[in-house]
């Protein structure tokens, strides 16, 4: 026998059921700790308060549900008073239309509080006349209603094997509840029955599903235990780097991930408090973020108006880790792009003038002045040469002619098959006479040039100077 601490326990489980909008489950738990008290020849005054504040919840979401659903029945009131004002000419038409009334009260009955004593006897009395003209499709729709009561008890008969054959190891809680659902849907689709029947079968459904919904809650409260566990530990981080925090957060939000479902009310809360917790790591992180977008604004101003070089912003730019994907960042990899780009133009048209103008800078002695790298100045000769070595000229030219895969002249045509040859023997052979780049081949012909350079020779250095606009 239960005594009053265990029945007073009972009335708290349905204090917290009612809070999670079990509101069924919650009244259940009430009527049996009505029904065991009356076993009890006194009841004590701590559990009899307890129990009229269930007893008043219980009577308030009765009123709550009243209030919802007696409009819909006042609804289908005044349909059926429709039908005997205004009967339909097809008798069969107006027996399935009072057919399909029915069916839609029998199914408010289920879903919310039994209609008042007044409501039904009222009901009841106008289908029953409206039934009258539609007595030769009365007994079809009888067989129609006794075959629904039939499908019903089949449906209970298996969730009674599937409780069976579960109990032993149930499925989580979101296979129970999916099966549930699917199951009032097969439920549904077998309404009305008869009024004697109603009652009886809703009875044995409530019943039969009625295991499956305590699995189902006690699955739940593992999970809101092991929810609350992680909130907890939400609570307790405290490191100095505020990025570890966060990370430390996400790992946890992975494991509440993988923790189920904790009912879908109290879930929305506990998610709503589990992030709170996490509040204070992101709020400084958006004070990181948004100082690091200032800092970007910045850097995007001083390299469009080149107050700072490409080295710098690139170097700010590596600065930023928490913006990295922003609109802002992405501007400012973009602009040092466009900027890279200009100065690698620039550059080369520098290098290319420079190396044009070489012969006429070595003719006037004029070399301090050119942008030649150190490494070509380095190795020409400090004065020219009174004669040039017209061979080595020849060669310099063909041969970068050959690099730039520029055509040769028609008199040169042996020399440059004799340069292809050597070029390949030496592929092959892997050897080389040093003379394979652009500079080497500069250097070679300026070093081979006279001080006075002839028109052909002057000739030769115009066709080099297109393969350097190629090679550079």
């Amino acid at each position: 026998m239960e005594t009053s601490q265990d029945l007073f326990k009972q009335l708290e489980e349905a204090e917290k059921l009612f809070s999670d909008g079990s509101i069924k489950i919650a009244q259940k738990k009430v009527r049996d700790v009505i029904s065991k008290t009356k076993t009890f020849n006194k009841v004590p005054n701590k559990l009899r308060h307890k129990l009229n504040f269930a007893i008043g919840q219980s009577r308030y979401f009765d009123e709550m549900s009243s209030f919802a659903t007696n409009p819909k029945r006042d609804e289908l009131i005044k349909e059926i008073s429709n039908i005997i004002d205004s009967p339909l000419k097809e008798l069969k038409k107006q027996a399935h239309l009072i057919h399909d009334i029915q069916t839609k009260w029998q199914l408010l009955d289920l879903s919310s509080r039994p209609a008042s004593r007044d409501q039904w006897t009222k009901f009841n009395e106008l289908t029953n006349k409206a039934w009258e003209p539609c007595g030769e499709y009365f007994d079809e729709l009888k067989d129609i209603k006794i075959n629904n009561a039939k499908e019903r008890i089949k449906i209970i008969h298996k969730i009674d094997s599937y409780v069976e054959n579960n109990s032993k190891k149930w499925p989580d809680a979101k296979t129970l509840i999916f099966y549930l659902r699917d199951t009032f849907d097969k439920w549904q689709q077998f309404a009305p029955v008869l009024d004697k029947d109603l009652n009886k079968l809703k009875k044995l459904y409530f019943e039969a599903k009625k295991p499956i919904n305590d699995q189902i809650k006690k699955q739940e409260q593992l999970v809101v235990s092991a929810k609350e566990s992680l909130i907890a530990k939400v609570d307790a981080i405290s490191n100095e780097d505020n990025d570890i925090c966060i990370k430390q957060f996400n790992d946890l939000k992975n494991e509440w991930k993988k923790a189920g479902s904790a009912g879908r009310k109290l879930d929305n809360k506990l998610w709503e408090t589990f992030n709170k917790s996490a509040d204070r790591f992101f709020n400084v992180k958006k004070e990181i973020i948004d100082g690091e977008l200032e800092k970007a604004q910045e850097i995007l101003t001083n390299l469009k108006s080149d107050e700072i070089s490409i080295y710098d912003a690139s170097n700010n730019l590596n600065e930023l880790k928490n913006i990295n994907k922003s609109k802002e960042y992405e501007s400012i990899k973009k602009l040092i792009k466009s900027k890279k780009s200009e100065l690698q133009i620039k550059q080369k048209e520098t290098k290319i003038n420079s190396y044009v103008s070489l012969l006429e800078s070595f003719v006037k002695n004029d070399l301090d002045n050119n942008d030649l790298p150190s490494s070509i100045k380095n190795k020409l000769n400090k004065e020219p040469l009174e004669k040039s070595n017209t061979e080595k000229l020849r060669y310099s030219c063909v041969k970068l002619e050959s690099l730039a895969n520029l055509d040769s002249l028609k008199k040169d045509i042996d020399l440059r098959q004799s340069i292809q040859m050597e070029m390949l023997t030496n592929k092959f052979n892997k050897t080389s006479n040093d003379l394979n780049s652009l500079d080497e081949l500069l250097i070679h012909f300026i070093n081979n040039v006279s001080s006075d350079p002839s028109t052909a020779e002057k000739a030769l250095w115009k066709r080099i100077s297109k393969s350097i606009e190629i090679l550079v």
